[in-house]
């Protein structure tokens, strides 16, 4: 039988099937073998090929091809050579930050704009908790980000302002919900179900970082069509793919070709048109050591 992978938890994956059954699902021996060798084989929406066992249990057999993917460099040390896939067979994805509370990173936003490029997907950016007052540097952020293919929201489920527009990007698609913990992915997701489904956390007074209350992967079916990819919150964001780098930072690539050497690092060079730029304060410093970072150091 066939089915979709809609929940990833140590050992045990979550399958539902094509007639709409839900089961629960070990690897058989040649994948069990590959777990054991590979940081992680099956991912949220990775569509399967299972056996039946019982009612409600199954053993996966074969795992399809993917159309698509969002990847990261794995955690720690000893992983961070390997690939790691969050969610397979996606179309875009969605980035969820706070205007406030707790303050959002650019530099992650673009690491994830950059990771989604890479794989051709698009991307949308999510400015959530709008009531508790978007300020000039948010709606300058925003501006900054709302460019080509990319289409910024603002969003607050205490209102509900933006929260329509917001659906209407999602309906039909398959969407990885990615961002920090504390930014209000589960309130999101709620609203956007209609119900009360995902776990709500909140944010550490002591250090304004959300608590992790999605602690596995799954999968939201929205009410109107398309599927919500819930990941946990990640702090850091190692690119694997840098084939969207140029795009997530095409101010700095139509930059760079004015600078006098081809071969431009873009940190010591005379001549150089982007150090010019951050120099009389068109291109932020921040943007780019972040792009020198992914570039060079990842």
């Amino acid at each position: 039988m066939k089915g979709e992978i809609v929940n990833v938890q140590k050992g045990m994956y979550h399958v539902m099937s094509e007639n709409g059954d839900l089961l629960r699902c070990l690897l058989r021996g040649k994948l069990l073998k590959l777990e054991r060798t590979e940081k992680a084989i099956l991912s949220v929406g990775d569509e399967v090929l299972f056996e039946l066992l019982q009612k409600d249990q199954g053993i996966i057999k074969e795992i399809l091809p993917r159309r698509s993917y969002l990847s990261r460099k794995g955690a720690g040390k000893k992983g961070r050579h390997l690939e790691q896939v969050i969610a397979a067979n996606v179309d875009q994805v969605m980035i969820v930050v706070s205007v406030k509370n707790p303050p959002y990173r650019k530099s992650l936003i673009e690491r994830y704009m950059t990771s989604a490029r890479s794989s051709n997907l698009d991307t949308l950016v999510v400015f959530n908790k709008s009531d508790l007052g978007i300020n000039e540097e948010v709606l300058s952020d925003a501006e900054q980000f709302n460019s080509g293919d990319l289409i910024v929201f603002f969003t607050s489920t205490v209102n509900g302002s933006g929260i329509e527009e917001l659906k209407a990007c999602l309906k039909g698609k398959s969407t990885v919900l990615a961002g920090s913990s504390g930014v209000g992915k589960s309130s999101l997701v709620n609203v956007l179900l209609g119900s009360a489904s995902a776990e709500i956390g909140e944010v550490s007074s002591s250090t304004s970082k959300g608590k992790h209350t999605t602690t596995s992967s799954r999968v939201y079916y929205l009410p109107d069509g398309g599927k919500i990819f819930d990941i946990p919150g990640m702090r850091e964001f190692a690119v694997s793919e840098k084939d969207g780098l140029d795009e997530a930072f095409s101010d700095i690539v139509e930059l760079s070709r004015n600078c006098r050497f081809n071969d431009c690092s873009h940190t010591v060079e005379p001549g150089c048109a982007v150090l010019e730029a951050v120099d009389k304060g068109l291109l932020e410093r921040r943007r780019l050591r972040n792009y020198i970072r992914i570039k060079t150091h990842e």
